[in-house]
């Protein structure tokens, strides 16, 4: 009695959806949630399940119910967007292109779209984003938008007529959005298109939150004694996408730093750095704050202020723009903080990206003037693509990956990727020996760090970003002093050769630069300089 109950309630209201929804789209919206999932959130499942520590059947259950949850969610957000037939294309495509992108950086390179990492994207220029497109990425956005845009055409319906199937829409967006900006479910934030539309969400809210930090300018906060030299010159070159390990002065196999390993006066230290982003490691290194605090960056300048209100002739100069590194932070911060910027986009001297030799004359010009000078060279280093990072002559490690834009790390040979970014790593040996003779017969200081690491193909990681793996964050820092500044500043030397075997970290650049320039203020932390001067 009880079934055939229940049997007449169900037929009664599959009555009722008939009359008054439009079916048509309850089974358009089906469709493209289940293809949506298969595409995109199948991986997820396989990888959870991989790693589920319980039985076969428990993990099976788990996961089926994982699947439920998001599937009702993307049928609710499919449903939604059948507000309108244009909504719907249009809405449907941006998933499908989004969704595509992200999955290919997770399928290929094991990098997950945190908020860091779409902080990242946003601030990439069009000259990177050229150098990481592949064809793989473009056959697959391509394969993912025919599959889309042919479900849709395969339902001929319209714009629904009935007031309850738009009111339904109109509260499945409303649902839709809500759990883009508060996820109801902690299980969605692990899945499609929950997962990445939530931190794009938090990076954009949080940056847009920000820009109500009145920036403190700490140069007028704290009192600084300046004993420095008046010809002092001092240097910091942020490298791009080192491996300590990768290093011959390092102990790598290697000689991947011939030039280097003859350089009197050199110290070579491992690192830690902030982050496995350049726009966040790069602010931070340059800001007093230690990685746990590295949101605190955003509220105030970093040394450079201080060092340009001493009498410093301060300039940044490099081959990346200031605007791709630092776009979530305030770039005026950078900008007044030094006397002059020389960076591609800013002047016409060099391309974006450009071999960082072609900097070299530029710094020549610069240090000929007899005042206190303080440069920051920013590089191109060893970023992406490898082989575009150093002319043909610095080819020495082959085979190595072909200049193209239709591949990418992860379709390289193992072998010929490391090939190649050895050979950038030797460029980098060659541009700093380069950098260090023309300071030679100065008075001058040179740190080297770089922003953070590479990951080669271990465990199937390429580049950065993602999980902070070793590789990603153990960097070379390399301190460099002339024969002048050595035989001035003989205390500090010694205190940078007593830190050699040290594992030290970006949290030392601030301190340590100031103080290697024999500047004094109570917001240096001595614990935290290599040069520990008293």
């Amino acid at each position: 009695m009880v079934v055939i109950k229940f049997t007449y309630i169900m037929f009664y209201m599959l009555k009722i959806i008939q009359k008054h929804l439009d079916t048509k789209l309850i089974k358009l919206s089906a469709i493209l949630a289940f293809i949506y999932c298969l595409l995109f959130n199948t991986a997820i499942l396989i990888y959870k399940f991989a790693y589920y520590k319980a039985t076969i059947f428990r993990g099976i259950l788990e996961l089926s119910k994982d699947f439920c949850y998001i599937y009702i969610f993307v049928f609710i957000a499919f449903f939604g967007l059948n507000v309108h037939r244009l909504v719907l294309k249009i809405g449907t495509g941006f998933l499908f292109i989004t969704s595509a992108i992200t999955s290919y950086y997770i399928y290929f390179f094991k990098i997950n779209p945190t908020k860091q990492v779409i902080g990242s994207f946003f601030s990439t220029d069009l000259n990177e984003v050229y150098e990481l497109t592949s064809i793989k990425l473009i056959i697959w956005i391509i394969f993912c938008l025919f599959t889309c845009f042919y479900t849709i055409k395969s339902f001929t319906a319209e714009n629904s007529k009935s007031f309850v199937t738009k009111l339904l829409s109109a509260t499945c967006v409303l649902i839709f959005v809500y759990n883009i900006i508060t996820p109801s479910f902690k299980i969605l934030k692990n899945y499609f298109p929950v997962q990445y539309l939530h931190n794009t969400y938090l990076n954009f809210a949080g940056n847009f939150g920000n820009k109500n930090y009145a920036c403190i300018d700490i140069s007028n906060q704290y009192d600084f004694r300046d004993n420095s030299d008046d010809d002092i010159i001092g240097v910091l070159v942020i490298g791009e996408s080192a491996r300590f390990d990768h290093f011959g002065i390092n102990g790598y196999a290697r000689d991947t730093t011939p030039y280097l390993k003859t350089v009197q006066n050199l110290i070579s230290f491992k690192a830690k750095s902030s982050s496995n982003l350049t726009y966040i490691s790069v602010p931070s290194l340059l800001s007093r704050y230690p990685a746990s605090q590295i949101e605190n960056s955003r509220q105030e300048n970093s040394f450079l202020s201080i060092l340009t209100n001493l009498g410093f002739n301060t300039t940044w100069i490099g081959t990346q723009t200031l605007m791709r590194s630092f776009a979530n932070f305030d770039l005026s911060n950078i900008y007044n903080d030094v006397n002059f910027t020389i960076v591609p986009g800013g002047s016409a001297l060099f391309s974006l990206n450009d071999h960082d030799e072609k900097i070299l004359p530029f710094i020549k010009e610069i240090i000929t003037n007899s005042e206190k000078q303080f440069l920051v060279v920013h590089t191109s280093g060893s970023h992406w693509n490898y082989n575009a990072r150093y002319p043909k002559e610095f080819e020495y490690f082959t085979p190595t990956c072909p200049i193209k834009v239709k591949g990418d790390a992860s379709d390289c040979d193992k072998l010929a990727l490391v090939n190649s970014y050895d050979n950038s790593i030797l460029y980098t040996d060659f541009f700093l020996s380069n950098l260090i003779d023309l300071l030679k017969n100065k008075n001058a200081f040179l740190l080297y760090v770089s922003d953070h690491g590479e990951s080669l193909g271990e465990d199937g990681y390429y580049g950065h970003g993602g999980p902070l793996l070793t590789e990603q964050v153990t960097v070379p820092l390399i301190v460099w002093v002339s024969d002048d500044f050595k035989a001035k500043y003989p205390k500090s030397v010694s205190s940078i050769k007593n830190y050699a075997n040290t594992e030290i970290s970006h949290d030392y650049v601030f301190h340590s630069i100031l103080d290697c320039l024999n500047i004094d203020s109570d917001i240096i932390d001595k614990d935290l300089s290599i040069c520990k001067s008293s």
